[in-house]
């Protein structure tokens, strides 16, 4: 009875974790000329499930008349039952466009003030990205501390390699990033100083449908599965994280919607 009743607990937890698209209709071929993931939204809709019907959190982004984006208000559903703004973020721009700075702030513990909690700054050459310093800020004196950096490296406009490292410029990860046809199609994680390969994530496509797959690097069990849809503009209109092996599913079933 007991073996049965974990069976039946466990069932909605195996439903959530499972791909509702067979693989075989995946290719790397990318079909669309462009999957775009970062086009400037209104809102991203965060559900505690896969039809929506209750929201868990709410991003609302806001433009400036030039189009530049100024301020990004973070919503939680509170006990009550009501989104509330938990923390907002301003960016700061250069004279150049780019952005110069980021600032997150929330509130004071039950104060009704508002007060910085990280901080990212951006630098540039020749108008390419190449460096973030982050920072944090000490709660009691709200004092910025340099946590970390990370460092970028693009050709063509498309980003080939991103580095983190502490504040001591000691090597934590990095990332690679290859693409066929202008997409991207395969991302690798190198972790630790000796920069072994960790974990790969590889890209796959049907029409307006993208799969990412999460592997170990010493095993070919996939983890995970980022699923995504994109709009008649290319954007990025869904997004559904699952779990492939049930028993390393940790993840609640849930969407992210972006409005446009």
């Amino acid at each position: 009875m007991l073996k049965k009743l974990r069976l039946l607990l466990l069932a909605p937890l195996w439903l959530a974790c499972q791909s509702s698209d067979p693989a075989s209709e995946f290719s790397p071929e990318p079909d669309l000329a462009a999957y775009i993931d970062d086009a400037p939204l209104l809102k991203k809709t965060y559900c505690f499930d896969g039809s929506c019907t209750e929201l868990s959190n709410e991003e609302n982004y806001i433009y400036n008349t030039a189009g530049k984006l100024i301020k990004m208000e973070q919503s939680s559903r509170m006990v009550s039952g009501k989104l509330e703004v938990q923390s907002y973020t301003d960016y700061l721009y250069n004279n150049d466009g780019g952005l110069a700075s980021r600032i997150m702030y929330h509130k004071n513990g039950t104060a009704s003030d508002w007060v910085p909690a990280n901080a990212s700054e951006y630098e540039y050459v020749n108008g390419v990205l190449t460096l973030e310093k982050t920072y944090s800020y000490l709660y009691s004196s709200f004092q910025k501390t340099l946590t970390g950096l990370i460092k970028y490296e693009f050709k063509d406009g498309k980003k080939l390699e991103q580095k983190w490292f502490d504040k001591e410029n000691n090597p934590l990860y990095r990332v690679e990033y290859t693409y066929k046809n202008d997409v991207l199609s395969l991302e690798k994680w190198y972790y630790g100083s000796e920069g072994k390969v960790n974990r790969t994530f590889e890209h796959k496509f049907a029409g307006n449908r993208r799969q990412i797959g999460e592997y170990l690097s010493s095993s070919k069990e996939q983890l995970a599965m980022i699923e995504k849809t994109y709009d008649e503009k290319g954007r990025l209109s869904t997004q559904v994280t699952k779990v492939s092996n049930p028993l390393l599913c940790a993840l609640a079933p849930g969407l992210i919607r972006y409005n446009y």
